[in-house]
């Protein structure tokens, strides 16, 4: 379910609690940031995504009692500043929409740049992200909420791709017109086409299609899905 607009109206302060709540927790925190839905699309949000950037990441329970108490379900992602980078659908998420909430700017920076270059296997299972959303779509009632959830339904297809992408080029670059300018054709013609329709169209636009949404949806799957597969034996050299 969708947060209420008494959640919503109370947000700002029951985020600032858990800050000091977290903060309490784990005093090595050097950051707090929340990212996803409650940012870009609060209105359709059912949950709060929260990453916490740690000197020295303490057992997940720490976490959980810290937000246990809040009015909406929080959902906290633990990151240790040592322990390496980023997985890359993560570090996109909070790159593309999300708000510091409290603590070091450049070390939130830090570690979204720095990006793990993905695997083919990370590209698939982004895809399901996408499955969830539709569903979520087809029981929505309200026409606006519904077309947001297949709209980054679409987007998150364009997300595989580019992970996908990353992984064949073998780079931590995000940059999808950089990635197209790299890869070798037919493969950059095939990612242009993916860009313009998911990512562009659909995404910025909001050009969604206007009929059988569901089977176009499926469509672009089964393309995305090919692209990722015809990536990875181009890889292997196969």
């Amino acid at each position: 379910m969708p947060l209420t607009a008494t959640q919503l109206n109370d947000l700002p302060h029951t985020l600032a609690a858990i800050c000091e709540k977290l903060r309490a927790a784990d005093p090595d925190i050097v950051a707090i940031v929340q990212f996803g839905s409650s940012v870009y699309a609060p209105d359709l949000a059912c949950d709060v995504d929260l990453l916490v950037i740690t000197q020295r990441r303490k057992d997940p329970s720490v976490y959980w009692d810290a937000t246990m108490d809040a009015p909406c379900w929080v959902d906290v992602i633990p990151v240790e500043t040592s322990r390496g980078k980023m997985t890359p659908h993560l570090a996109l998420g909070v790159r593309t929409v999300s708000r510091l909430l409290w603590g070091d700017r450049e070390a939130v920076e830090r570690m979204v740049t720095e990006v793990a270059v993905p695997t083919f296997d990370e590209a698939r299972e982004v895809l399901t992200v996408g499955e969830g959303m539709m569903q979520m779509a087809a029981a929505e009632t309200r026409q606006t909420a519904r077309e947001a959830y297949r709209r980054n339904a679409f987007n998150t297809l364009f997300d595989a791709a580019r992970l996908a992408a990353m992984c064949f080029l073998d780079t931590e670059e995000s940059r999808w017109g950089e990635l197209r300018r790299q890869l070798p054709a037919p493969f950059a013609e095939r990612f242009r086409a993916i860009i313009d329709e998911l990512h562009v169209a659909i995404w910025y636009h909001r050009d969604l299609p206007l009929v059988d949404v569901e089977e176009e949806y499926q469509a672009w799957r089964e393309r995305v899905e090919q692209f990722i597969n015809d990536l990875e034996k181009a890889a292997s050299g196969a």
